[in-house]
């Protein structure tokens, strides 16, 4: 360690460090009073302490999960839109719904409620003209491509009872006919009968 003449400078300062001020001292010209020269302590390194924060639990926490998670179904929107719309009584918006989402899902579940609904949608139309040219196949594809289907059964029903509708329809119309006929026939006879009359 260099001896400094001056005080300022201590023993325990870095070599360099009294080597660089005694350089400046003898550059100035030996002036006596020199300021006092402050080294910066050295920089700590930070102190990092870990602190034990509480998990926080998620309530409720499910037992197990499931392995896969299975895509959404196709059409299952539609079909919860034309549902809804049905059970309002929203006929006209629940035909496109169905219409749409058998569309979407030509195979798979629910195909066979769809079509039982779709043709009673056609059946109760909003604007009170049933739609029997549209839900007559519409049951019919119901209980050809879904022959277990529990709706079969009702479809069935629905066929049988408008069959006997238009029959007895198509009876009513002959019986008519036949009651014209009848009153024509009376009519010529009466005047059949009326010239008869005259003649005698």
């Amino acid at each position: 360690m260099i001896d400094s003449p001056h005080p300022e400078l201590r023993r325990n300062d870095s070599p360099w460090l009294v080597t660089a001020v005694s350089c400046l001292i003898v550059a100035v010209g030996g002036c006596r009073h020199l300021p006092a020269v402050v080294v910066p302590p050295p920089v700590a390194a930070p102190i990092i302490v870990r602190v034990e924060a509480p998990v926080p639990n998620y309530f409720p926490i499910p037992s197990s999960l499931p392995d896969y998670v299975s895509p959404p179904v196709p059409g299952a929107l539609e079909r919860e839109q034309a549902d809804r719309a049905f059970t309002t009584g929203s006929y006209d918006e629940a035909i496109h719904a169905y219409e749409k989402f058998l569309l979407i899902s030509p195979t798979g579940e629910w195909r066979d409620e769809a079509l039982f609904r779709l043709a009673l949608c056609y059946l109760l139309r909003n604007n009170g003209n049933s739609d029997w040219q549209r839900a007559k196949p519409t049951l019919q594809q119901l209980i050809s491509d879904y022959p277990d289907s529990a709706l079969k059964g009702p479809a069935a029903l629905i066929l049988t009872l408008r069959s006997q509708v238009d029959e007895l329809a198509g009876n009513i119309k002959a019986r008519e006919q036949s009651m014209r006929q009848l009153s024509t026939e009376l009519e010529r006879l009466k005047r059949i009968d009326a010239d008869r009359g005259r003649s005698f």
